[in-house]
């Protein structure tokens, strides 16, 4: 089998422009909202927008995603394996990086997209190789509350490298705010993956991603009352 094609590695930054969560606590309307948001016109062929979905408080983007992967072992019987898991991530990563303004982060309080080397538990009596979760969090940084998407992604390292990162790369485009799926298996965010691991965003996955970046993010005015207690992170 051909190694998978070469790709960047993914920046790391040491810029502090990805403060750690201070105090978290969850989001809930404060008025009924529908989750699926208005209906989209239909796209073209070019892109998949029509599948996409936001959340009751609008578009989960932001200016910078903060980023943390679980740590690889360097040395020891788990090396091996997890250095594999931790190759494939990073050039799922680095793809995402090519599009998107991402800072990798040592620290898990820093981030809004938590990557883990384990495999998802059975949903729905499906077993999967990987998943992504949101919630929206109200989340102090710095002194200051915003509204937040929080999205752990779980990757499972029992499959083979180029696996590995065709998993990551679709379920990252989950944790970007793509929270739908293409019906074309040439696509990273194809609702069934194909014969061969898409291991490269698809020019349809470029534009779907372009038009998700031009929309309004987060609804800021959306808070919880000052008054609400905060919970521990």
């Amino acid at each position: 089998m051909l190694p998978p094609p070469a790709t960047p590695a993914p920046v790391v930054s040491a810029a502090p422009s990805c403060p750690a969560a201070q105090q978290q606590r969850p989001w809930t309307p404060l008025a009924p909202a529908e989750a699926s948001g208005p209906p989209l016109a239909s796209g073209s062929t070019t892109d998949y927008r029509q599948q996409l979905r936001p959340t009751p408080a609008g578009w989960p983007t932001r200016p910078l995603w903060c980023v943390w992967l679980e740590p690889a072992a360097v040395d020891g019987p788990a090396a091996l394996w997890e250095q594999r898991w931790w190759r494939a991530v990073t050039r799922a990563v680095a793809s995402w990086q090519q599009l998107l303004p991402i800072q990798l982060v040592s620290d898990p309080a820093e981030a809004q997209v938590q990557v883990q080397r384990r495999r998802p538990p059975i949903q729905n009596r499906r077993a999967s190789h990987g998943r992504a979760v949101l919630q929206l969090l109200q989340v102090q940084r710095a002194g200051v509350w915003s509204l937040e998407p929080q999205v752990a992604v779980l990757i499972s390292p029992g499959q083979a490298e180029p696996a590995i990162q065709a998993t990551a790369l679709h379920e990252l485009g989950h944790a970007f705010g793509l929270w739908g799926h293409s019906d074309q298996p040439g696509d990273a965010m194809a609702v069934s993956p194909g014969a061969q691991p898409v291991l490269e965003l698809s020019p349809r996955d470029r534009a779907t991603l372009r038009w998700l970046q031009a929309q309004p993010g987060l609804r800021q005015d959306l808070q919880l009352p000052a008054t609400a207690p905060a919970s521990p992170r």
